[in-house]
């Protein structure tokens, strides 16, 4: 493990800060490395590394026998352009990751949980850019409310027969989380 000198924090925004981490290297060297967070100081995961910061969910049902899979297509700021995906939002102060997940699904796609299965505790989504730790789940929805987003959130949503989605997935830009886990479900699930 490398020694940690010092940890600033360089930019002051409300979702996502960059911080600069300093460390001594085993031949006297120093090293200073640059990583995107959403967490406080005191928290990032140089610091504390079980926090869990997002959820990811894939929200299913299914209707005449068949699997139906919800995506959310959604305009992404830093590519300046639509994408296809799966529910996802952070985790507030004091809510456990589950009642995010439930919550993200009734905000982004207006739907109802009726039953959620945790797929991954946690995981990194990108450990040479940032600290983000996201906790995935699969989730049994109904669609049974309106969506209620956030401001600067431009989200529509879509079902596809779950037979559908390897093409879907292959012929559309998709975020590589929302991808692979898609890929997953439909391999776990098309035996049936």
């Amino acid at each position: 493990m490398k020694k940690i000198k010092s940890v600033e924090k360089l930019t002051n925004n409300k979702w996502l800060n960059l911080y600069q981490v300093n460390y001594q290297l085993d031949d006297n060297k120093q090293l200073s490395y640059y990583f995107a967070s959403r967490r406080k100081e005191s928290d990032v995961a140089l610091m504390c590394d079980d926090k869990i910061d997002a959820v990811r969910i894939l929200p299913y049902y299914k209707k005449d026998g068949k699997i139906y899979v919800v995506l959310i297509k959604e305009f992404r700021y830093p590519i300046n352009s639509y994408i296809y995906s799966t529910p996802a939002g952070l985790v507030d102060d004091g809510e456990l990751p589950e009642e995010a997940a439930k919550r993200e699904v009734s905000e982004e796609i207006g739907a109802s949980v009726l039953n959620i299965n945790l797929v991954q505790k946690g995981a990194y989504s990108s450990a040479g850019l940032t600290d983000e730790k996201i906790a995935v789940y699969e989730a049994e929805v109904v669609l049974d409310k309106s969506q209620n987003l956030g401001d600067g959130e431009d989200i529509s949503f879509l079902c596809l027969p779950l037979e559908n989605i390897l093409d879907f997935v292959d012929n559309n830009n998709f975020g590589m989380q929302s991808a692979l886990h898609l890929k997953m479900f439909y391999y776990k699930h098309i035996k049936n």
